[in-house]
């Protein structure tokens, strides 16, 4: 049930990213925000991208200030406010069966390389101590880059998919179409050209 409560806790809770929100009864929205959060701490620490770290900040600030938004909202406003999660989960499902289907093959070669790295992790801490020097350090430069390596993949093969969709979102199905009848008319006129010349 949704509900305001105490001011203190709410305040206190306010820290936490999602807990206000589950604690006033929007139990969506607290879970949007703190698995947002922690996602993101959780992929620098695992990935070795402290970049990232930047994005969680900001994800907590968004947090803190829509939080006492919240409570601070309209008692009539309050009561109507609709608990759902912040993201659209049926286009972030219909975008990943699109990214799925189209990048299928560098998908299951990401999966595969990750795969790989924690079974190698898995086997390098158990023969670690008779190790050489050479391989140690040869393996912390891959542990450490690679991670990042196949996150650009990743991130590349999702810009081109939103930019694919951007494409058939402004020219519709017809988009190759429009490139070879404007080929067509520009050779045409090509021509015509070059005949009036001739003339």
């Amino acid at each position: 049930m949704k509900n305001k409560k105490s001011g203190f806790w709410n305040f206190i809770l306010s820290w936490i990213p999602g807990c206000s929100e589950m604690y006033m009864g929007f139990m969506k929205m607290g879970l949007s925000l703190m698995a947002v959060f922690w996602g993101i701490i959780l992929a620098s620490i695992v990935l070795n991208l402290g970049p990232l770290m930047f994005l969680a900040m900001i994800a907590w600030f968004y947090s803190f200030f829509h939080a006492r938004n919240m409570y601070h909202m309209d008692d009539e406003l309050f009561r109507v406010t609709e608990d759902r999660y912040l993201f659209d989960v049926d286009s972030l499902t219909a975008s990943s069966e699109k990214i799925a289907k189209r990048y299928r093959k560098i998908i299951a070669i990401v999966l595969v390389v990750l795969g790989i790295v924690l079974v190698f992790r898995g086997l390098y801490s158990a023969v670690e101590f008779v190790l050489p020097e050479i391989v140690k350090a040869i393996y912390r430069r891959a542990a450490y880059y690679l991670p990042q390596v196949i996150v650009g993949i990743g991130i590349i093969a999702i810009g081109k998919v939103m930019l694919d969709g951007k494409k058939k979102e402004l020219y519709g199905d017809d988009a190759e179409d429009r490139k070879q009848d404007g080929g067509v008319m520009q050779d045409g006129s090509e021509e015509n050209n070059g005949t009036e010349r001739n003339e």
